[in-house]
Parts: C-alpha cells; sequence; structure tokens
C-alpha cells in the first residue's frame, strides 16, 4: 500500500500524459467546407446518422408488426450510432 505522498505523486503522474494527448488533439479536427463554414466531420456524420434513423424508425412504425419494435429507443440509439459511424467510415476515414 502506498503512502498519502506516494499516491499524490502517483496521481499527478497520470494526469500529465492525459494533458498532453488532449492537448495534441486540438489541432486535428479534420473539417468539411459547407457553403463557407467550416464543420467537424463527426457533426455532419451525426445529423446525417440522426435522420436517417429517424426515417428507418419511422418507415418501421407504419409497418403493424413492428410497431412494438419501432417505439423502442434503444433501436433509435443504436441506429443512430451506427449510420453516424458507417458514413465517417466510408466519407471521411480516407481509406
Amino acid at each position: 500500500m502506498l503512502s498519502e505522498p506516494e499516491q499524490r505523486a502517483h496521481r499527478g503522474g497520470k494526469a500529465v500524459p492525459c494533458l498532453l494527448a488532449l492537448l495534441a488533439c486540438f489541432g486535428c479536427a479534420p473539417t468539411v467546407n459547407v457553403l463557407g463554414v467550416y464543420f467537424p466531420d463527426w457533426l455532419i456524420s451525426a445529423v446525417v446518422g440522426l435522420v436517417a434513423a429517424y426515417l428507418l424508425v419511422w418507415w418501421m412504425g407504419r409497418r403493424p408488426g413492428q410497431r412494438t419494435l419501432a417505439q423502442s429507443g434503444l433501436l433509435f440509439c443504436s441506429l443512430t450510432v451506427s449510420v453516424a459511424m458507417l458514413v465517417w467510415w466510408i466519407f471521411f476515414s480516407g481509406f
């Protein structure tokens, strides 16, 4: 078991690499020019994911056998994340 000063020193040792990693990420945000305004890629992917998930859930809600599934909040969240990640992977990852 570590003494109190050793515990404080150990906690401080973890903070420095985390702060350096956070500072390194500030200059590398990929952006897309949309009508002269630069938007981050993740924002565009999230909006496309939300719209696509809403349309899919709306379409499923119109079908009689799938109404209970379409009313599930977990389905909406998982569709949103899945579509957003797929859009980012296809259009912005540069594979």
